[in-house]
């Protein structure tokens, strides 16, 4: 099925070829054999390939390796002492405090700023909101500006784009063996809404490239392996490849969630496409999405042209913006704006140039050789996308970055079975989301180990994801309350606030208006057309939300990014959630 591909037999019906023997290395009860169902007409080898051995500190891959028996030292008494792993740990401990410790000591700064310290106090909120109308119109330029990027990108003929190329005599990777392994991780999503996926893989322009690797988690049961089973007879012609994977349950080590679901199945992806299939590592990327991640048809061809003619290809991730609007509008109008808020944002960050720091976020693609090197995604953390960043980031020597593809990628909005629980099941993917936090002390570890990284580049990257976390735990009271509450202690005589606070404060703030209209203008413009069913008088509630905007971006942003903060702080781990999406 793939042009390119090497150590590949002709001829041999996948339907009535040999069952495949198990991997080695691969614990009892997880079934990978039914990869051989309905993929491309090619011949296994008779005997497993060997298997890379894996550290024996990841549980799963530790039960299948058979180790020496540990030698017996004896060692002399000797007085205690804080060992070099007890002080890391206590560094990690101290460092999960400090989100939390700023948030707290900025927002209580709006009571006892203008009791005890007007001036300094104004000054610093006023420096804020400066620096607040600053970000509001970077936004607002780069959003418009991805926005006309992704009109223009939609025109481009991507293999033509690589034609001249070649022409240009640069000297790609061949278009045809380029293709892409795509990690769909799961837990109880239902046929339907991972149809949704995979049909948008199916009818991509180059579907042939695409081999879907349906990461299922065993303790679903023989319901998880039915409905695997079914989705891959029924897209086994329609892909290049399809096969299920089986994440178990109760590994040591892990935390339950995507990351871990991930690890294992990237990990049983190159044993089969690369160790059984002999498909070439150095010219497969592997994308991890969700569910119910929809792909423009452009994507998987974008994403050909640039892995394939990108010199530093093995040192990149790739990103499209994420726009929320497969269900938009059935999502509670209250919780339309902050979806439309994050795609458009995601949207103006991706488009930036100039001081450009930019992760990956939910839906993004590197090479499977990278993935490979640096050991794959951590299976014992919650907030998987960031932190694959970092870790190739810092093992790598800083030479890693994300470049954007203007081809949009399409999400739910959260929308669960009853009005209210949709409220909460967004409160808490924006918690999970925000505990993205717990990554700080993992970068600032990385910061102090990696000498070899120019100490500006490390401390860039640092800042950019410190700064993301504290203002997405602050900026709301220093934006919205930093006015009113110093105020109301003036009224109440309790306080003296210099004259000149309220007018600057204005001044700097209302230009942030012109932002979100821009905003409203390109949502209005780029969600999907109003469906027949809407019915006309809701239509105006699209806009009278946005009068609502104070107190939903409390409930949807501030306050979750605030909780994830102090659970952190208080050493109570978060519990890995699935988001129902109805």
């Amino acid at each position: 099925m793939f042009a390119g591909t090497t150590k590949r037999r002709k001829g041999i019906d996948p339907q009535t070829s040999p069952r495949l023997p198990r991997f080695s290395g691969i614990p009892v009860g997880i079934d990978i054999s039914p990869a051989v169902t309905g993929l491309s007409p090619t011949s296994l080898e008779p005997s497993p390939v060997p298997i890379r051995p894996q550290p024996a500190a990841y549980g799963g891959e530790a039960r299948a390796i058979a180790l020496d028996p540990p030698l017996a030292i004896e060692r002399a008494l000797e007085p205690p002492r804080i060992t070099a792993s007890r002080k890391r740990a206590i560094l990690k401990r101290s460092l999960e405090t400090v989100p939390a410790l700023i948030a707290i000591t900025v927002i209580s700064s709006l009571v006892w700023g203008p009791l005890f310290v007007p001036v300094p106090f104004a000054i610093a909120v006023l420096s804020f909101h400066a620096y607040w109308l600053w970000r509001a119109q970077m936004m607002g330029i780069h959003a418009f500006k991805g926005f006309l990027l992704l009109r223009k990108h939609k025109k481009i003929d991507w293999h033509k784009r690589y034609d001249e190329h070649v022409a240009a005599g640069k000297g790609p990777v061949r278009w045809d063996d380029v293709s892409h392994i795509v990690i769909i991780p799961n837990y109880t999503e239902s046929p339907e809404k991972l149809r949704l996926c995979l049909d948008s893989l199916a009818e991509c322009e180059v579907p042939e490239k695409i081999i879907a690797v349906l990461a299922m988690e065993e303790r679903e049961g023989a319901e998880g392996r039915r409905r695997a089973q079914s989705l891959v007879a029924e897209y086994s012609g329609r892909l290049g490849g399809i096969f299920p994977t089986y994440h178990p349950w109760g590994v040591p080590g892990e935390v339950a969630g995507k990351a871990s679901n991930e690890n294992w199945a990237a990990r049983r992806a190159k044993e089969i496409v690369v160790d059984r299939w002999g498909h070439d590592i150095e010219t497969l990327t592997i994308t991890s999405c969700d569910a119910d991640t929809v792909f423009d048809r452009k994507y998987f061809s974008c994403l050909t042209y640039h892995f394939a003619t990108n010199p530093e290809r093995y040192r990149r991730f790739w990103q499209g913006p994420i726009m929320y609007y497969n269900n938009i509008w059935n999502v509670p109008a209250p919780l339309r704006l902050p979806h439309a808020i994050a795609g458009l944002n995601h949207l103006g960050r991706l488009s930036r140039t100039l001081l450009r720091n930019v992760f990956p976020q939910s839906t993004y693609s590197l090479s499977l050789r990278m993935a490979h090197e640096v050991d794959y995604w951590d299976p014992d953390i919650i907030p998987e996308d960031w932190h694959m960043f970092l870790k190739c980031y810092y093992n790598l020597g800083g030479t890693v970055e994300v470049d954007t593809m203007y081809t949009p990628i399409y999400m739910d909005g959260i929308r669960s079975r009853t009005y209210a629980r949709t409220f909460v099941s967004y409160f808490e993917q924006a918690r999970r989301h925000a505990w993205g936090c717990s990554d700080i002390p993992y970068a600032v570890q990385h910061v102090i180990d990696h000498p070899e990284i120019p100490l500006g580049a490390r401390l860039r990257r640092l800042w950019a994801l410190c700064e993301s976390h504290f203002l997405w735990s602050t900026q709301w009271f220093l934006v919205t309350l930093g006015r009113v509450v110093p105020f109301l202690f003036v009224a109440l005589g309790v306080a003296d606030m210099p004259d000149w606070f309220r007018y600057v404060s204005h001044w700097l703030l209302a230009p942030c208006a012109a932002t979100l209209l821009l905003i409203v203008f390109l949502d209005t413009i780029m969600r999907p057309k109003r469906p027949g069913n809407f019915h006309w008088w809701l239509f105006p509630f699209q806009y009278v939300q946005w009068f609502g905007m104070a107190a939903i971006t409390f409930f949807s942003s501030a306050l979750p990014a605030l909780d994830a903060q102090v659970r952190l702080a208080l050493g109570k781990r978060l519990e890995y959630k699935v988001t129902e999406k109805a």
